[in-house]
């Protein structure tokens, strides 16, 4: 939290924004752990290039350069060498679209997916019904010339299975072997394809196998494919959830702004503003960007940065952040900062980086995966020769059963998803609470925290206010009170206003519209009830309007007691 108040309180100084010598770019055609790690150690050995930090998740590169003057197109090119796509990303945003891009592309993805995983349940049910034929009750016994033929049968339905619904991992195994390197298409690929060879020559040439050993593993090539691709269309699902509180950030600040001109008011792109522009802000509205109050008075709800629900009184000369929401009046507000300079957009830098970086486990992780899969294609061959050697009969049988089952349960996907999706879990949906997190490593660190102090509004307490009590002066009923209090309140938007409605309307008090309603900011509210003036607020706003408060002062004591916020309720001066 410390840092999101020192970015708070950086605006309208020209403090540089966070992250200067850092950038980003998206990556394409990441799959796991092992293309992670590859990325990193392309961009890691190009020139002025300090730390590089990849996100399998959001597919997106930061890279820490030691220069600022670093030809971005060395970069790609060394990311593209390796074999993945990739493009710089500049402001924040080129980051949002970007996201979407990424949004949209993975919802194709996944529906991509779940075509072929549809075609793959098509296919591999019969195949699976063939190869636990004898399983299954109350089938008959199938003679051997029909055994064949249903072997054959199989084989054929697989064929669709590894050229449509499988290809991908044909295709990212043969790239990652280009490229000298090996992933989790490499298992998946290696483990079916050696499975439906072996099947393959169980069916064509079952006189090469001890008598009674031929046995054909077409269903465990159908159900190992089709189950992966439907754990990667759920994978896409859960990447495209991650990034949803974070964009939530991004909708707090409106798409429009009402600018001032010489020729009157118009509506434009809040990317179209200008530092120097005048913005009209109503009430009730988004501020749109951040500035300096030149004209009116308000109260604004700056919870969004601060955390608390009580409202601000602004007047000319003050500092209004963008995202903050105008309450009672209309101003005018002369545009200091735009783009990624604005509090909001540095938030929103704040999480992504945190969002991009490492907790110590990660990076053991990263360390770990990089030699996974060539350790599992080594523990999958030592496991076929052992049982090819000491294992009972059919050993070959067993052998291959072994040693594909070591190949396609050892998917380093949860090894390098598991850690990252947590943190970006973790992380954003805390900013979506309000709570800003510095990076990975806090949340790791933070099982060791034993003490923990939280402010109470808006935090303990849900910021919403509601009426302890109320108490009228001796010639006056409660009755009274409530109605001529909740007519002028009704007209505003204070917090404490809408509590006093709330709790009159609870009581069954019916009221008439107030007139003349003057909204004070910071102090109260004033208005005609029935050709009575009317003020409510607090007592020193009572105190200005020459009002002895010496009646109520015993209910002022109690309020002092009880730590609640007094609100007076004058009329015709008493």
């Amino acid at each position: 939290m410390s840092e999101a108040a020192g970015v708070a309180r950086e605006a309208g100084t020209g403090a540089p924004a966070p992250g200067a010598n850092e950038i980003q770019l998206r990556i394409r055609g990441m799959h796991c752990a092992s293309c992670v790690r590859t990325v990193e150690g392309a961009l890691e050995t190009a020139d002025g290039v300090g730390e590089a930090s990849v996100s399998l998740v959001e597919e997106v590169a930061r890279v820490r350069l030691l220069q600022p003057a670093v030809d971005m197109e060395s970069l790609v090119g060394a990311v593209e060498e390796a074999g993945y796509g990739a493009e710089v990303l500049a402001g924040t945003e080129e980051v949002l679209e970007a996201s979407r891009e990424r949004d949209e592309e993975r919802e194709a993805e996944r529906a991509a997916l779940m075509k072929r995983f549809r075609v793959g349940v098509a296919c591999g049910l019969p195949v699976v019904v063939i190869g636990h034929w004898e399983m299954i009750p109350g089938l008959p016994v199938l003679a051997e010339s029909v055994r064949g033929a249903a072997g054959w049968l199989s084989g054929l339905l697989t064929l669709p299975i590894l050229s449509y619904t499988g290809r991908g991992f044909f295709t990212g195994a043969w790239t990652a072997t280009r490229r000298r390197s090996a992933n989790m298409d490499t298992l998946v690929a290696l483990g079916t394809g050696a499975a439906w060879l072996y099947s393959t020559v169980a069916v064509a040439a079952p006189h090469l196998f001890p008598e009674g050993s031929a046995r054909p593993f077409y269903e465990a090539v159908a159900v190992i494919i089709t189950l992966v691709v439907l754990g990667q269309a759920i994978e896409a699902r859960a990447r495209g959830r991650t990034a949803r509180a974070l964009r939530s950030l991004y909708d707090l600040s409106p798409e429009t702004a009402d600018r001032v001109t010489e020729h009157g008011v118009e509506t434009v792109r809040v990317a179209d503003v200008a530092p120097g522009d005048t913005l009209l802000v109503r009430p009730g509205a988004k501020v749109p960007l951040d500035g300096r109050v030149r004209e009116g008075e308000s109260e604004v709800d700056e919870s969004m940065i601060t955390g608390e629900s009580e409202p601000v009184a602004k007047s000319p000369g003050d500092v209004v952040v963008g995202g903050t929401i105008n309450a009672t009046g209309a101003l005018t507000v002369e545009t200091t900062r735009v783009g990624a300079d604005t509090v909001l957009a540095r938030i929103i830098q704040l999480v992504q980086r945190a969002q991009g970086t490492k907790p110590p486990i990660q990076r053991t992780v990263d360390v770990i995966a990089g030699y996974f899969v060539p350790a599992v294609i080594l523990v999958s061959m030592v496991t076929f020769c052992v049982w090819v050697l000491a294992g009972p009969e059919p050993r070959i049988n067993f052998a291959v059963v072994t040693a594909v089952a070591v190949l396609v349960i050892a998917c380093p996907c949860a090894l390098g998803l598991a850690t990252p999706i947590s943190v970006m879990i973790a992380i954003g949906k805390a900013a979506a609470h309000g709570v800003l997190i510095r990076d990975g490593e806090a949340l790791q660190r933070a099982r060791r925290v034993d003490t923990v102090i939280l402010d109470k509004t808006g935090t303990l307490t849900l910021g919403r206010p509601s009426v302890a009590f109320a108490g009228a002066s001796a010639d006056t009923s409660g009755s009274d009170l409530l109605e001529v209090a909740a007519s002028v309140e009704e007209a505003s938007e204070h917090p404490a206003a809408r509590a006093i409605v709330w709790y009159a309307g609870e009581r069954g008090v019916r009221w008439s519209r107030a007139k003349h309603f003057v909204a004070h900011p910071g102090r109260g509210a004033s208005a005609s009830v029935g050709g009575r003036k009317v003020l409510v607020g607090s007592p020193s706003f009572a105190r200005e309007a020459g009002v002895d408060l010496g009646p109520v002062g015993s209910y002022l004591g109690r309020a002092r007691e009880e730590g609640a916020t007094p609100v007076v309720v004058v009329t015709d001066g008493v």
